[in-house]
Order: C-alpha cells, then sequence, then structure tokens
C-alpha cells in the first residue's frame, strides 16, 4: 500500500501545481482515475479542494466499483481523512501457508506402563503400580508447516525432553543376572520397597495435524516419535535405604513410539504406545512401553 501511495502522490505533483496557481480563481471541476494493482483512485479538484477517494478489491483481484475504503480532503486550512471496513458476502476466506518455530511449548504429564505387545494390554512379567508409573515431559522448540490454504491440515515437528519411572509392585526389582535383565524377588535379608526402572528421553514427534474451530481450535493429531533414551537406571529402597541397584539394564537406547492427540484450546489428551520392544531382543523380558495422560500448551 506504501508503494501505490508513493506512485499516486506523483502522479498529483501537477495537479496539486495547478491548484496552487488557481488561488485566486475557481478551477474547473476534474477528475481522474488511476488504477494500481487492482485498487482504483479517483481524485477530484474543485474550489481549492482535493479529494481522494480509494476503491478496494475482491480476492480474485477485481476492483470493487461501490465500496469505498479510503477518502482524503485537502485545501488550504485542514486535511479531513476517512476509511471504511467492508466485507463482501459468500466470500471464501484465503488462508496463506506458512511456517513458524517456537521455544518451550508446552508440558505434559501422565501414566506410564509396560505391555506385552503394541498397546494398552499390560505385560504378564511385570506387575506394576499405576498410580506411581507415570512421565512428565517439556516441549522445548517446535516447527509447524502449514499443508492447506484453507489452514486445516498441517504437519509438526519438534523436540521434547521429559522423564519416565516404571514402580514395581511389592518386593521385587529390576536386576541383571548374566548380563540377563529380568524382574527378581527380594529375600529376607534385602527388601525391596519403592522399586522401580526409570530413564530420560529427548524425544522428535513428527505429526499430521487436522485443525477445525468450534468456538476455540479444535487440533486432531498423529504420528510418530523416535525416542532417545538415556540415564536408565533401576533404583529402590532396600532395606529402608535408597539404593541404584543396577544401569543400562540392556534397554533398548533408540526406541520409536506412535502418538496421537486431541487438543481444544490449549488443553489436550495423548496416548503413545512404544512400537519397539523396551529391551534388548533375548537380554530382557519382551515389553512395550506406553503413556497416557495430559498436555498444557502455551
Amino acid at each position: 500500500m506504501k508503494k501505490q501511495l508513493i506512485i499516486l502522490s506523483l502522479a498529483l505533483l501537477p495537479i496539486i501545481g495547478i491548484a496552487q496557481n488557481n488561488d485566486n480563481e475557481n478551477s474547473l471541476p476534474a477528475d481522474t482515475t488511476v488504477v494500481i494493482k487492482g485498487r482504483k483512485y479517483v481524485i477530484h479538484e474543485a474550489e481549492k479542494k482535493l479529494n481522494i477517494k480509494v476503491y478496494g478489491k475482491t480476492q480474485r483481484g477485481d476492483t470493487i466499483k461501490d465500496d469505498m475504503i479510503y477518502e482524503a480532503t485537502f485545501n488550504d486550512e485542514q486535511t479531513t481523512e476517512r476509511r471504511f471496513e467492508f466485507s463482501m458476502p459468500f466470500q471464501k476466506k484465503t488462508y496463506h501457508k506458512r511456517h513458524y518455530a517456537a521455544f518451550l511449548t508446552g508440558i505434559y504429564m501422565g501414566y506410564s506402563q509396560l505391555n506385552n505387545d503394541f498397546g494398552f494390554a499390560g505385560s504378564d512379567a511385570a506387575d506394576l503400580k499405576a498410580s506411581r508409573s507415570w512421565e512428565i515431559g517439556i516441549g522445548i522448540t517446535k516447527s509447524h508447516f502449514q499443508l492447506d490454504n484453507e489452514g486445516h491440515w498441517s504437519f509438526t515437528t519438534g523436540l521434547d525432553w521429559g522423564y519416565r519411572s516404571f514402580r514395581l509392585q511389592g518386593n521385587y526389582a529390576f536386576r541383571m543376572d548374566n548380563n540377563i535383565t529380568g524382574i527378581k524377588p527380594g529375600t529376607d535379608s534385602n527388601v525391596y520397597s519403592v522399586s522401580r526402572l526409570r530413564y530420560n528421553f529427548l524425544r522428535l514427534p513428527i505429526m499430521l495435524n487436522w485443525k477445525t474451530r468450534i468456538g476455540r481450535d479444535l487440533y486432531i493429531s498423529a504420528g510418530f516419535e523416535p525416542e532417545w533414551r538415556y540415564g536408565i537406571k533401576s533404583k529402590a529402597k532396600v532395606n529402608g535405604r535408597d539404593e541404584t541397584l543396577e544401569s543400562d539394564l540392556n534397554v533398548n537406547p533408540i526406541g520409536l513410539n506412535a502418538v496421537a492427540e486431541a487438543r481444544y484450546g490449549n488443553i489436550g489428551f495423548y496416548g503413545r504406545c512404544g512400537m519397539t520392544k523396551l529391551f534388548e531382543s533375548n537380554k530382557g523380558p519382551k515389553m512395550y512401553p506406553s503413556s497416557f495422560g495430559i498436555i498444557w500448551h502455551w
């Protein structure tokens, strides 16, 4: 718009000069019409006044003849400006494809579970205390790529950091025997309590999102998520004292999850299922991790 006004100003210089030379005479009415990028500028000069009217254009680029969006009147004493807003009925709103990146994008908390296979069916090998098996994660960064012009479909990726813990019931602990990980019972001299397998993670979610608006934005998202696990430990209270029992435990350092999320506004619910086994083949029980919980975006 600024470029167009500069061009228009240059076009008006001869007219302004004529107006100044005719200070003591009544000028004959004169109209000049200029069209720049679909906007029509109508300049009218009469009786020491200069009037400029600007007409808008449709989203197809057609000039709108009857809808004025700007008017200015100049004379020796003052300048008057008016702006107008208008909308075209039955006109489809156009969205533009865009990309943006954000940092510290949200936080999520949920319950963790171990399963015999992909899903949430639970594990025959591990009896977990569900209320104490959980995960917490923070969105460090996220990039958003819009895929269509209507604003419904988009692609996102990012980086999450967090912590995950699986708490065992009773007098049991994750232990290694001959380099094989298993769930072992305690003894009379070594009683386990608050026993858990825990690790930190970095995740790279790759999500396809569908969005609509029902009062607020409603999102449905699904995708995949590589996960790097580190800081892997088996911890417990042994006879009442906190101890680290084992490290590493043949846990696969790289895993892959399937992820789905439903979000309304800033609050959503998610489910995450491991597509790869938690432990290396033939070095631990066959278990697939999963989790579900609530996520808060900001």
